[in-house]
């Protein structure tokens, strides 16, 4: 995944709105009609959301990468952050809001992972809590060949990226090239993002399979939608 851009990632993604995106998480929790006060990001990554929201909520973290770790503490050290795997971590405590976002539910590759990966969820979930994940694109909007120009300029760095899409049957893989330019020079390097392509239908059997109630918004907070599910019977 990031281990060759870990420390170009904030960087690579400064086009990223996460003030706004993170005004959005507040408008879906306030929604839900509870007084919330804790959030678990899991997958992290270097804490830009949690930054925006740390003041008023408790926010904590999870990525595998353990770099993002680190970088996520030193933007909220007031959070506790830790390395695992969204599909088998195990922390003793348990949360008013599980979060999962920028995609990151594709990592899992499998509809057999979702299903454990939600479990997971529910079980580091309050009684009358939620849980957002924002999905990865569909099976049938994948755009198969696709090419694809990033530039940007963050903290002195210019970066240049381009992006190829391919896909072995559910499988979509994003082949990045990367130029970070910087007074120390030029780097080059390659990496590639392997992700499941899973249909809205069937991530919303996912959440069911677990006795999860879910609801969801095609928007959501970067237009590749949102959904939002708790314990059965817990909608109002």
């Amino acid at each position: 995944m990031y281990e060759l851009s870990t420390k170009y990632y904030d960087v690579i993604y400064s086009f990223k709105d996460y003030k706004q995106e993170s005004e959005l998480i507040r408008n879906y929790i306030k929604q839900q009609g509870a007084s919330y006060k804790t959030i678990l990001d899991v997958a992290c990554g270097t804490a830009e959301h949690a930054f925006f929201l740390k003041d008023d909520y408790r926010v904590d973290g999870i990525d595998l990468n353990s770099e993002f770790v680190e970088i996520a503490k030193l933007k909220n050290p007031e959070g506790n952050y830790y390395t695992a795997d969204m599909t088998d971590f195990q922390l003793d405590k348990k949360y008013d809001v599980v979060t999962c976002l920028f995609s990151s539910i594709g990592y899992v590759k499998t509809l057999d992972n979702v299903v454990k990966t939600l479990q997971n969820f529910k079980d580091h979930l309050n009684q009358d809590g939620i849980i957002l994940v924002e999905p990865w694109f569909s099976p049938e909007v994948w755009n198969e060949g696709r090419t694809d120009t990033l530039t940007t300029e963050h903290n002195n760095i210019k970066m240049c990226r381009m992006s190829y899409t391919s896909k072995q049957g559910r499988i979509s893989i994003l082949r990045f090239d990367y130029l970070f330019g910087s007074q120390t020079g030029i780097e080059y390097f390659s990496e590639e993002h392997i992700m499941g392509l899973f249909s809205t239908e069937e991530l919303i059997l996912a959440f069911k399979e677990v006795d999860l109630e879910v609801q969801y918004d095609e928007q959501g907070i970067s237009g590749r939608g949102m959904f939002v599910a708790r314990r059965r019977g817990n909608y109002a």
